[in-house]
């Protein structure tokens, strides 16, 4: 799969918002947008006046109900940097929301040996190394201090403002940012101190003695930085700018219109064209220190620079992912190359003329969906196919094994698994069934025939998979895992499914509730229209619906034919998906804004109590055993802990079980209930499942015991689900009484 022109699909997007609100499909824009580097992508958005959904204030928002307690960062590849010594080479790669940090080796054989990873606040751009420190776009700067490899601690974090790209020079760090260019000192890394700035912005940026070099749509832009207070633009060239680097008295730039441009800048306020060279897509360039008469892009083009007047390629290989960011070891005849889904792709360069590809390692793309089975977190990483996680120990979730896509582009969107067996969506066959017997080496068991597209998102009950997709819900029997049968299929239109007892809901642009008593005929029942949702959860007789702007709906599904309309609660950004978990619910949000949590005491009326951020944009949940599993887009996985984990481990004495006690919990008349001890001074309230407080409900109350008993009367109200609650000395107590016989 290679680059769409950004004009191809510009023409298609243009008219993004209206009032704030997309009016194309979000996946469509962000597939487009991702298969160029993030400054270019800055740059197409800026022209057409749109929101650049990556560049936002990362800040970590812990308000309350849920904490980020692990996060394997994994994600698309989009910077390398290396620092190479007499005795080792450390490579540094940028992939998702963080920075793993490899020894190189290539003696007798190509070996990578992962050090460390670094978990950063937002996702990576640029990272650079000077000796004992690296510096890490994401967002903002962080610094870490590496002199432990294999245990970075972190300095520092510039968040403010929000940065395009950054570059340091002994103690000075220079920063891009909207509408400045800003000069701190970093003497002490652990506090950054602002030196001066200036009205002026670029993407990408080199900085070579006393100036500065910014990229930029409206073209090159030279800036005198010798007085840091001070710096102010000198020179400008008219070009749209990709790539730039400054090698002694020569300045080598890429540009859109795919061609590279060689200047003279020993008189930086004049710069002079000696040479160019075009065919050349060059959104990364790199000289090594050592050999300054070989230029090398992430595409791969290796152009011979010995002559600036007369640059000539020499070599190329086209590496298979999406060429972003390069480096090169010449002393170990390898170039390096972030090539976004594929990882990092390692070039053989001894034949400068006839580069190979030796091996690709650390691929991760888009982590769509996520699904967890016997400790073991199945994610499915888009083009980079299906990934197995050991996520035992939350805090430090650790990378198992994958099933590649193997360089043939197949997207894997979702996934499910369950014992040995993890299925997931294929090109053709739609479905594919995995042996995961051995986590580490995953194998193709089968392909499930006649499905009508790829499933978007897919739950395992009993014997069968069912799958959501374009036009269409379909049910596979898995019952014999290596022969998956499709053997039941009707109409639907999804992107999310969950499956309650014999009933299946599905979102997309509406809402379908399927009968699944049985798997060889399913059918509708029922439709809820108008809301374009991307998930959706289910509990006993609620539906929680997270509608695509700003909306969660929650409906009573008690009668599933007949789909009742509870509640909508705004949550101020818009909402992709929920989970439910201990009487809460977990709602993702877009644009990086995290968890939002609400509590379900009155399941009808869900309360907002919290937020926990998250570095990306949030696309699936999923709850277990007191954790909420997120996949995060191009971030990786985040594990999130519940507060009240450690008291839904333990069992309630006796004496805690009998503070609200409420019977028959199903019932047709009256109902009794019985408040323990505890509350002594109380407040006894019914609500229905609005959450509206029932003025007309009869409560005798009695005093026996030590124990407050009595009854309330629903003999008059009509069926539904009913919440008791007593408020006692701060202590908030619920119960909920369904009443099966109306009025």
């Amino acid at each position: 799969m290679k680059r769409i022109p950004s004009l191809l699909f510009g023409l298609g997007l243009i008219a993004v918002a209206v009032a704030g609100r997309p009016l194309v499909d979000e996946r469509a824009l962000m597939d487009s947008l991702r298969q160029m580097p993030r400054w270019e992508q800055v740059r197409w958005l800026a022209k057409r006046g749109l929101a650049d959904p990556y560049l936002r204030d990362c800040t970590p928002v812990q308000d309350s109900g849920i904490r980020c307690v692990g996060r394997w960062s994994y994600g698309p590849s989009t910077w390398v940097d290396v620092r190479a010594t007499a005795d080792d080479t450390i490579v540094f790669l940028s992939r998702g929301s963080g920075v793993s940090i490899i020894r190189f080796r290539s003696q007798d054989s190509l070996r990578l040996d992962l050090l460390s990873d670094i978990n950063s606040h937002g996702l990576t751009g640029r990272c650079q190394v000077r000796d004992t420190l690296l510096y890490v776009n994401s967002g903002g700067v962080e610094c870490y201090d590496i002199s432990n490899l294999t245990s970075p601690v972190l300095l520092n974090w510039l968040s403010q403002p929000l940065i395009y790209d950054f570059f340091v020079v002994d103690t000075l760090l220079y920063t891009s940012s909207r509408d400045s260019f800003r000069v701190f000192s970093v003497a002490n890394p652990a506090s950054p101190r602002w030196l001066g700035a200036c009205a002026d912005s670029g993407y990408v940026m080199y900085v070579s003695g006393e100036y500065a070099y910014l990229g930029h749509q409206a073209g090159l832009f030279i800036l005198d930085v010798s007085n840091p207070a001070s710096p102010h633009r000198v020179a400008s060239l008219g070009y749209d700018v990709l790539s730039v680097l400054v090698k002694d008295t020569l300045c080598y730039f890429g540009t859109t219109e795919f061609a590279l441009h060689i200047y003279n800048i020993k008189d930086p306020t004049s710069p002079v064209s000696v040479g160019s060279l075009s065919g050349i897509e060059a959104h990364d360039l790199y000289i090594s220190p050592t050999c300054d008469t070989v230029l090398y892009t992430p595409k791969l083009h290796v152009i011979n620079i010995a002559d600036p007047r007369n640059p000539r390629q020499i070599g190329f290989v086209d590496c298979p992912g999406w060429d972003y960011g390069v480096s090169a070891v010449p002393a170990l005849n390898y170039a390096l190359v972030a090539d976004y889904f594929k990882g990092m792709v390692a070039v053989n360069v001894t034949q400068p003329t006839t580069p190979t590809v030796d091996t690709m390692l650390f691929a991760g793309d888009e982590a769509l969906d996520i699904y967890l089975d016997g400790g073991k977190a199945y994610v499915a990483s888009y083009l980079a196919g299906l990934q197995i996680l050991d996520v035992s120990a939350p805090t430090t979730p650790a990378f198992l094994g994958c099933y590649d896509t193997a360089g043939d582009s197949r997207a894997v969107s979702s996934a499910a698994a369950r014992d040995s067996f993890a299925f997931v969506s294929w090109n053709v066959p739609r479905m594919l069934s995995i042996d995961v017997t051995d986590p580490r080496h995953p194998l193709r068991a089968a392909g499930c025939d006649g499905m009508f597209n790829q499933p978007e998102d897919m739950v395992i009950r009993d014997s069968f998979v069912y799958c959501v997709e374009a036009s269409r819900f379909q049910i596979v029997n898995v019952a014999r895992p290596r022969e998956p049968v499709l053997v039941g299929s009707c109409a639907g239109d999804g992107v999310a499914v969950v499956v309650q007892d014999t009933v299946a809901y599905t979102a997309a642009g509406a809402i379908r509730v399927t009968n699944i008593a049985r798997p060889d005929s399913p059918f509708v029942v029922s439709t809820i229209a108008g809301h374009s949702a991307t998930g959706l959860a289910v509990n006993d007789t609620f539906l929680y619906v997270p509608y695509v702007y700003d909306t969660l709906f929650t409906y009573s599904v008690s009668n599933p034919a007949q789909p009742r309309l509870l509640s909508a609660v705004q949550t101020g950004v818009w909402p992709w998906d929920v989970t439910l978990g201990e009487s809460k619910a977990y709602v993702a949000l877009s644009d990086g804004n995290g968890i939002d949590v609400f509590d379900l005491a009155s399941p009808g009326l869900p309360v907002r109590r919290g937020r926990a951020s998250a570095p990306a944009d949030i696309r699936r949940l999923f709850y277990s055993s007191g954790l909420v599993y997120a996949a995060m887009w191009e971030a990786g996985v985040a594990l999130y802990e519940t507060t009240s984990v450690g008291i839904q481990e333990q069992p309630p004495t006796a004496e805690e079980a009998r503070v609200l006690r409420v019977w028959p919990n199903v019932t047709s008349g009256n109902t009794r209930f019985t408040v323990g001890a505890t509350a002594r001074s109380y407040d006894i309230a019914v609500y229905d499942i609005s959450g509206k407080r029932l003025r007309d409900v009869c409560l005798q109350a009695n005093v026996k015991g030590g124990a407050t008993e009595g009854e309330i009367g629903l003999a008059h109200l009509p069926a539904g689900v009913y919440v008791v609650r007593v408020d006692s000395k701060g202590t908030n107590l619920t119960a909920k009484v369904v009443r099966t016989k109306g009025r």
